[in-house]
């Protein structure tokens, strides 16, 4: 037992160390961009440096910690998996610590070998309603994602590079009794006190019941949103701030009706932001989709939307206005002026002074409900605050549809990627994708096939681009889910 407590001790010093260099050079662009009628949407330089809001892989490290947001483990039907991708040149051993709604921890060695991936069922046989888990390499950094086999649909879900005292979910639906359950995990060995609140159609609900919540050490707690009194919601934003500690939120979304079905879960955004991205919007008939921002600060906040084509030839720019502490939809589809087919999307929020300070930005995810047969399937995605010019797909992709991946350059130079999967011998370029230009504010879509389907996908690019993917839902789920790629951060912090 004193050997574990030293053991965890060590690691939760590792951990904090790590945190403080979180903070590395990233990409922030320019305020809001001008755009003439029907001109290119380029003109995004790389300016300044801010702390991440999504995971990130440092691939020269030594060592890496990821948090894995959770599985639901008191269901026969639900599983779940961890993938751990090692793209390094020799074996690489690690400790995954799995934690649990009781609070009692359970650590599980593994090992993977050099240039492969190794998938680790992520309940391990244990019963409780969420398992989290932190998973920690030795000698060699590796890139982890997490897994939940769900009857109403696969999930891919990232997993933190950190745990962190602010944590923000801008969709959050409980319509026709759908289940929304917020998911927070504390890793450390000491309690953390969390102040929770929600944003549903009248506005923002802080109960005292959420007030000084108590998260015990090495611990899992779940909230369900439509038991605090939020049943039967379009509309359930959530802040979850820490006054004491760190944590991990996770959003676990099983949808049964008024306009969505189908399952996700995803890991919340650490961070607001002044700039969102998004590289594989589309419209067409049957498909819903709308984006959905959430403004936690106290302040009205002003955004410009850039919605543009794969030739990046934008439309005018939309002003929308995100209230203060309130959800604000907005759906591009209804665009006159926005032809049919895929798009890409930069959200730009004026930074501005309040009486509290500087506003920050915001958060927001996309929704997209797509036709399936008779029915539907819904998906929600993050944006990426950030562009960059490595980015890598632990689980894989989709295989053999059109747009497996989406890559989009956000930037006013030309940009040349090339895909790779993990082979046996390494990185192996994928034929077709070597070397392929895009333009200044254009976007393209990559098919992928079946060497693809149980390897790490990368998309290394020399300008800075955004790349999102589609993931496999499912043999008997024909529309595929989607899910964000892990921001690669080299040596030199790009």
């Amino acid at each position: 037992m004193a050997q574990r407590r030293a053991t965890s001790i060590a690691r939760r010093a590792m951990g904090r160390t790590r945190q403080s260099a979180v903070v590395v050079m990233a990409l922030a662009f320019v305020a809001i961009l001008v755009v003439v009628d029907r001109s290119p949407i380029g003109g995004v330089e790389s300016v300044g440096s801010e702390l991440s809001a999504v995971p990130e892989f440092r691939r020269d490290a030594k060592a890496s910690t990821w948090f894995c947001p959770g599985v639901v483990g008191n269901d026969d039907s639900i599983g779940g998996s961890l993938i751990i991708a090692n793209a390094g040149e020799t074996p690489v051993g690690g400790t995954i610590t799995r934690f649990f709604v009781d609070g009692d921890s359970r650590q599980q060695r593994f090992a993977v070998p050099a240039r492969s991936s190794l998938e680790v069922d992520a309940l391990a046989g244990v019963s409780s309603p969420f398992v989290s888990a932190l998973v920690e390499s030795h000698g060699t950094a590796v890139a982890v994602e997490q897994r939940t086999t769900h009857r109403a649909g696969n999930a891919i879900a990232a997993c933190a590079s950190a745990p962190a005292d602010s944590w923000f979910l801008a969709d959050g639906f409980t319509g026709d009794d759908s289940i929304d359950n917020v998911v927070v995990t504390n890793p450390s060995l000491d309690s953390a006190i969390l102040d929770i609140s929600f944003v549903t159609s009248i506005g923002e609900r802080s109960p005292q019941s959420l007030k000084g919540v108590v998260i015990p050490p090495e611990s899992v707690r779940v909230f369900d949103l439509a038991s605090l009194d939020a049943r039967n919601e379009a509309i359930a934003a959530v802040s979850v701030r820490a006054s004491v500690g760190r944590v991990v939120v996770g959003r676990s979304q099983h949808y049964l009706g008024r306009g969505r079905l189908g399952y996700t879960m995803t890991l919340a955004s650490s961070l607001t932001s002044n700039r969102w991205y998004f590289a594989d919007g589309e419209k067409a008939a049957g498909v819903a989709e709308e984006y959905v921002i959430y403004n936690p600060s106290m302040s009205d906040q002003q955004l410009t939307f850039i919605v543009a084509g794969d030739d990046g030839v934008a439309i005018d720019p939309i002003v929308v206005t995100a209230s203060a502490n309130r959800v604000t939809k907005f759906a591009p589809a209804d665009l006159g002026a926005l032809p049919e087919g895929r798009y890409s999307v930069i959200v730009s929020a004026v930074a501005a002074l309040s009486g509290a300070g500087l506003v920050d930005g915001v958060v927001i995810e996309r929704v997209t409900t797509r036709p399936q047969g008779k029915t539907v399937a819904s998906a929600v995605l993050l944006g990426s605050p950030l562009a960059a010019r490595s980015w890598i797909a632990p689980a894989g992709v989709t295989i053999d549809v059109l747009d497996s991946l989406r890559v989009f350059n956000p930037g006013s130079q030309p940009a040349t990627f090339r895909v790779t999967y993990l082979g046996p011998a390494g990185d192996v370029s994928v034929t077709g994708y070597e070397e392929v230009s895009l333009a200044p504010g254009a976007s393209t879509s990559v098919q992928l096939g079946a060497q693809t389907a149980t390897s790490a996908v990368s998309v290394i690019a020399n300008e800075p681009v955004v790349v999102q993917r589609r993931v496999p839902r499912g043999a008997k789920q024909p529309v595929s889910g989607v899910a964000p790629l892990i921001r690669v951060v080299e040596a030199s912090g790009s």
